[in-house]
């Protein structure tokens, strides 16, 4: 029952937060496919800059749990009591984009639905869990929030520079508290099952971005990305490898679907259509990319940062320059960070 408690939480609660976002959108741009994306995505932002001074501060796991999940209810309240009138127009419209989906988008979902399949069934045994998934465990055995050498069981004498601006698996505690699920469940079963569905959502965002108005071409697309990624076994380096085999790690989420998701939002920003949400929801994302993966806290502003200058280039847009150079400042304060505990 837990771990169906938690599978229902991790589909109910980032959908409910997103609406916060996509809530202040156009009409024609809300779904529930945005919306519970970019609430996943919300979740894992805030979470960063919760964590972090929790971290640093050396205090519990229970405080981050009361802390975060606090504010996880305040927006989950906030967003039922805004979003009142616009929640079953939304459920209906996607009712009614589903009774639209092709033969064709239907073996899409079948693929993707045994993908996930896999991921809860069967199990990959990864040498960095040995770090990722024992960081998890030993926070909810200790109470404690990267404190304690998951390999030795000792104190950190000094917080790990590597991991520690990265709390993913601090995450992973908090889910496996607040659900009783194990670390090793919540991450191997739970949150790969979820991630791998999330990872294909983001994918289907970008194709209805390329292909406006073309169902069919947007389905093709995302047939061609369920098959590259089914085919990237030929080494453990590509992102489609990451995706099948591992998407409970942080440089994989990074991977298979906040990089994918930043390449959505450099579409839509770059067509000069974008809302000031857009640009919060941005800055959100940035902060998810730290949280994630210390690869993620460069690689995420190196590829916002490209955009901002052919954006510049393209549309001689200062504005949009400056609201890049806005988002990206928790890469560049984590990335500071990171040199002085170097």
């Amino acid at each position: 029952m837990n771990i169906i408690f938690l599978f229902l939480m991790l589909m109910v609660i980032p959908w409910i937060v997103g609406m916060l976002y996509t809530g202040l959108l156009p009409e024609e741009r809300r779904g529930v496919l945005l919306s519970w994306g970019a609430g996943n995505i919300i979740l894992w932002g805030i979470f960063e800059i919760t964590a972090l001074p929790l971290i640093f501060q050396r205090k519990s796991l229970g405080l981050l749990c009361v802390v975060y999940g606090g504010l996880i209810c305040l927006l989950v309240i906030s967003s039922l009591i805004i979003n009142r009138r616009k929640i079953f127009p939304m459920i209906k419209g996607s009712i009614h984009s589903i009774k639209e989906i092709s033969l064709f988008g239907w073996m899409n979902v079948l693929l993707i639905l045994g993908q996930a399949f896999v991921y809860v069934r069967y199990m990959h045994i990864d040498d960095d869990d040995a770090f990722y998934v024992g960081a998890a465990s030993t926070a909810v055995a200790t109470d404690t929030i990267f404190s304690v050498n998951p390999y030795t069981g000792i104190e950190y004498a000094e917080l790990p520079s590597r991991y520690v601006l990265s709390p993913f698996f601090s995450f992973v505690a908090f889910l496996s508290r607040i659900s009783g699920v194990h670390p090793a469940v919540a991450a191997h079963v739970v949150l790969a099952g979820i991630l791998i569905v999330l990872s294909y959502t983001v994918y289907a965002l970008i194709g209805k971005k390329l292909f406006p108005g073309e169902s069919r071409h947007s389905e093709y697309f995302l047939f061609f990305i369920i098959m590259i990624t089914l085919f990237s076994g030929y080494t453990v380096y590509t992102q489609g490898m990451f995706t099948s085999v591992r998407i409970w790690q942080g440089k994989a989420v990074f991977c298979g679907i906040l990089a994918p998701m930043i390449c959505y939002m450099m579409i839509q920003l770059f067509s000069g259509k974008a809302a000031a949400a857009d640009w919060i929801f941005t800055f959100f994302l940035m902060c998810a990319c730290c949280m994630v993966s210390s690869m993620g806290i460069m690689l995420g502003a190196i590829m916002l940062g490209i955009f901002g200058l052919l954006n510049l280039v393209k549309n001689r847009s200062i504005k949009s320059l400056c609201c890049t150079a806005l988002c990206c400042i928790p890469n560049m304060l984590c990335a500071g960070m990171y040199l002085i505990l170097r």
